[in-house]
Parts: C-alpha cells; structure tokens; sequence
C-alpha cells in the first residue's frame, strides 16, 4: 500500500535553508558543543563542521543571560550555524529541567535549527509555535538508545513528527546487528526528500554516520571534544572519510 501521494514522497521541507546551506543540497555535518568548548575550542578545530549543535542540557549553568551570550559568542567566533539542543533526560538528556520551553524561547531567536523530542508533545508543540513564523528550522527528534524498534513503530514515530510540525525528522537508534542498521537506512531510503536524519547508534551503527547520506539522511553527526551518543566519530574524520568516498 502507497505511504501518500508522489507529491508527498518528493517533497522537500517547507523551510529550505539552514544559515547559508539548502536542505540537502549535500549532506551536512554538525559538531557538538558545550559551554566550556565554545569558550576553549580553537576556531580551526571547527573547520570540517557545517552546523554547530549546542547542547544546553549539557551547559554548566542553565541562567539565561549564559546561554543567551554562549550562543553569541559561538556564532562570533565561529561563524557557523547554530542547532539547538535541550535534550529530555528521556532521550540522552545531561540533566533534568523543569522548564524546557523557557530556555528555547531564548535560543530559538539565536538558532538556525532547534532540536526537539517528538514524544515531549507539550514541548514540541509550544516550540513549533515559537519558531512557526520565523526561518528556524524544528528538527522533531526521536532516540532510543537500547535497540531499534520495527518498521512500523518507526513509520508512526515519523508521521507522529510531521503531524505536529517537524520541518525535519530525526531517528537515532542502537543498532544490535547489522540487519538494524539495514531496516534504518531503508527508512532513510523510503522518506528520501521529504527531511529525514537518520542514524543507528553504536559499534555496528557507525556505518550509518558515513553511508546514510546515500539513502537521504541530512545530517550527519561528529563531535569536536568527546562524544555525545555512542558509536560517534569525531566531525574531522568523518569529514575526511565522506570527503575520500565522495559523499560530498
């Protein structure tokens, strides 16, 4: 049976554009930082990242005007795009924050992306209002960090996503064999150009951050001072690698 109509299945993301790069023009990759690597990192260490992912769960102090002059600085000294992240402790966040709406209203204006967990409805829905009139791009975002659910699961888990206004879906989970990764490059495959990222996490995942490209994945993604999921190669390999296969 048809997933929509031709018209679905080809259509790009309504909003176009992340900073200066057209959605999946080539796939991006973003590096992961804190707040103590914006202020410590060298600019040159950025170089094989196209989006900056600021993970704010993982800030070490969550006051307002910090995080309001970490995303300043960032975009000062890197000139970069910026994504932001306040992860659900649910879903791999750093720690637990009672107001999570308050914090993206302060990134959102600061942000070329925001990054959201489907299942957080009540926040999904509050951020997806925040940013509907503007060019932010929401990336509505699901993890699973013990195994990868069926294809079914997985297909409701994207139209759950778009139904409550992801311009992007994000699917990362733990990849247990190799068959995994297949049925989640496969996904990737059937929503190609419609924005999809999509990654198997761990050992036998790490193929899917290099080929899911090929199958339509946007984003891949690499970090710069320590890993924030498993199975994650730093942003300056996995540019090297992408680069030598030709990817992009």
């Amino acid at each position: 049976m048809l997933r929509g109509s031709l018209r679905e299945k080809t259509s790009l993301p309504m909003k176009r554009h992340l900073g200066p790069h057209r959605i999946g023009e080539k796939p991006l990759i973003a590096g992961v930082l804190t707040d103590i690597d914006v202020v410590s990192v060298s600019p040159d260490r950025l170089a094989p990242v196209d989006v900056i992912e600021l993970r704010v769960d993982m800030f070490n102090s969550l006051d307002p005007g910090h995080i309001a002059d970490i995303f300043t600085r960032a975009r000062e000294l890197f000139g970069k795009p910026l994504l932001a992240t306040v992860r659900h402790t649910s879903e791999g966040g750093q720690r637990s924050i009672d107001d999570r709406v308050s914090l993206y209203r302060v990134v959102a204006p600061l942000s070329e992306a925001v990054d959201v967990e489907i299942f957080s409805e009540e926040t999904m829905r509050s951020v997806s209002t925040l940013v509907a009139d503007t060019p932010t791009v929401l990336i509505g975002s699901y993890h699973n960090f013990e195994a990868t659910p069926d294809e079914d699961f997985l297909e409701r888990v994207i139209g759950k996503g778009r139904q409550l206004g992801a311009d992007i879906v994000k699917v990362a989970v733990m990849a247990r064999s190799r068959e995994d990764v297949v049925r989640l490059l496969l996904l990737a495959a059937r929503h190609r150009g419609q924005g999809i990222i999509a990654l198997s996490m761990g050992d036998e995942g790490l193929v899917s951050r290099v080929v899911g490209p090929l199958f339509g994945s946007l984003l891949t993604y690499g970090y710069i001072s320590q890993p924030s999921a498993p199975g994650q190669m730093s942003a300056a390999e996995l540019s090297d690698i992408l680069g030598r296969l030709k990817i992009r």
